[in-house]
């Protein structure tokens, strides 16, 4: 039979959360047996409140760790216990603070020894190793202030698709992919021109049969990016037709199918590789700035694309 100790530490929330219910029973009961009637999970507040002297709600809800509805519930018990009273910063009269009254403040003098109880119970529970488990939280703690968990998250996603993704060179079957995913780029920053409708339409005339390649990038069965070298004749290339789905971006996939391609234009012995692109592409132009591709003036002659107002040439791999 299946435990939450099964799942080790995917359902580690949830085991901290049980824990966490059976430390605050086991205080309660304490609690109540030593004619305490408020909750344990009154006290961090008003530990705070000894330590800090009168303090906002909001200040109170960031310093335990808890929504602002939840301390403005916590205060309203307080409130009506007399431990606490409310009070007017003198700074700013809507401002409402929180104050230890004269009974909460005899109250916590009283908890001192119970206090040390639960230490001591703590200590058991812990064998001997609360320090370290607490030093343990701290950092946890501290971790999660500078990423927030849901991020963290989706930094291992992005980790585990990134080293997901394949390289592979083109297939017939990929037809529609190699279009839909340049038509998608195309309509996301400019238009469809003629000539790359003609070429996306019919990949294997407009590029493969004139001595070129396609590289596909492929996740987990679907086709996601793309890259292409097109023949420009007399020992010449062009590096065109390079595109990633969106949802995509970020892992590497550009830089790969780029590498990818370079690689190909080596062994192909051809003497240029050059590209076209636009201004406003600032990564894309970056990135080939990177792998070594260089700004030159345009040579004469009709420019492929409207949409084209950069011409870059590849001088080998930068050092």
């Amino acid at each position: 039979m299946s435990t939450l100790q099964t799942y080790g530490s995917l359902v580690l929330g949830s085991r901290l959360r049980r824990l966490s219910d059976q430390l605050y029973a086991g205080v309660d009961s304490s609690y109540q047996a030593a004619g305490v009637a408020l909750s344990s999970r009154c006290f961090p507040l008003l530990m705070l409140l000894r330590d800090n002297g009168p303090t906002s709600i909001t200040v109170l809800a960031a310093q335990i760790g808890q929504t602002h509805p939840v301390v403005v519930q916590l205060g309203r018990k307080l409130l009506d216990a007399g431990v606490v009273v409310e009070m007017s910063e003198p700074k700013d009269e809507r401002r409402r603070l929180l104050a230890l009254s004269e009974s909460g403040q005899a109250l916590l003098r009283t908890m001192a020894p119970l206090w040390s109880d639960v230490k001591a119970a703590i200590d058991v529970v812990l064998e001997g190793k609360a320090a370290a488990w607490i030093a343990t939280l701290d950092k946890i703690e501290a971790s999660l202030q500078e990423q927030a968990f849901g991020e963290v998250i989706a930094t291992c996603r992005r980790q585990r698709e990134r080293a997901a993704v394949e390289m592979i060179d083109y297939e017939a079957q990929y037809a529609a992919d190699f279009k839909r995913l340049n038509v998608e780029w195309l309509e996301r920053y400019f238009y469809v021109e003629a000539l790359d409708d003609q070429v996306l339409s019919d990949p294997q005339a407009s590029i493969l049969d004139g001595g070129g390649q396609i590289f596909l990038a492929r996740l987990d069965g679907r086709i996601v990016g793309t890259c292409s070298l097109i023949s420009a004749g007399a020992d010449m290339f062009e590096l065109s037709k390079m595109a990633v789905t969106p949802a995509c971006q970020g892992l590497g996939i550009a830089r790969r199918l780029l590498l990818r391609a370079l690689q190909a234009f080596e062994a192909s012995g051809a003497r240029l590789l050059f590209l076209e692109s636009n201004s406003k592409l600032l990564p894309a132009i970056q990135l080939y700035e990177s792998t070594g591709f260089v700004h030159v003036a345009r040579p004469d002659g009709e420019v492929h694309y409207q949409r084209a107002d950069v011409y870059m040439e590849w001088r080998g791999h930068p050092a």
